[in-house]
């Protein structure tokens, strides 16, 4: 089970390797959190070339390479390559960045959880991997007890 920590991300340089669903979820929970994401893939989603219109995201358009890791705070491995996913959380193990594997969840050191943003409030929900319906259900029904809608991640 993990324990929610509220993290402040904004001068952080946070990777993406992958430019898929799960990237693109994710990416756009950091928008407006993060201080600089940068994305690697061969191929980019033309929705993160907008995000990355409007937010502070850099777009590599080429496979993942180890010096990428260079200067990163956190790293999000997030690519359809689940062999490459575990050798990106290895090796940021030994240079000690937190990474998530989307690949693999007993290979996460965070997990993201679904966001309900209300102004300053800010209200994540997680099942630890376990239950995304229920995380779901959960989001909604939060929304509708604030008056708010319109989910972020989750």
């Amino acid at each position: 089970m993990f324990f929610p920590l509220f993290v402040d991300l904004s001068q952080k340089e946070i990777l993406i390797v992958g430019a898929g669903t799960v990237a693109r979820r994710r990416i756009r929970a950091l928008c407006g959190f993060a201080g600089h994401m940068t994305v690697v893939a061969p191929g980019v989603h033309p929705e993160i070339r907008e995000l990355a219109k409007d937010w502070p995201i850099t777009v590599w358009e080429r496979k993942f390479e180890p010096d990428d890791l260079a200067g990163k705070d956190f790293v999000l491995a997030a690519s359809s390559d689940e062999t490459l996913n575990r050798e990106i959380y290895v090796m940021c193990r030994e240079k000690g960045i937190p990474a998530n594997n989307c690949s693999e969840k007993t290979m996460c050191d965070f997990q993201f959880p679904s966001i309900v943003k209300d102004g300053d409030v800010v209200i994540g929900i997680n099942a630890s991997g376990k239950n995304h319906r229920l995380v779901k259900e959960t989001r909604i029904k939060v929304e509708q007890a604030l008056g708010t809608s319109g989910e972020i991640y989750g």
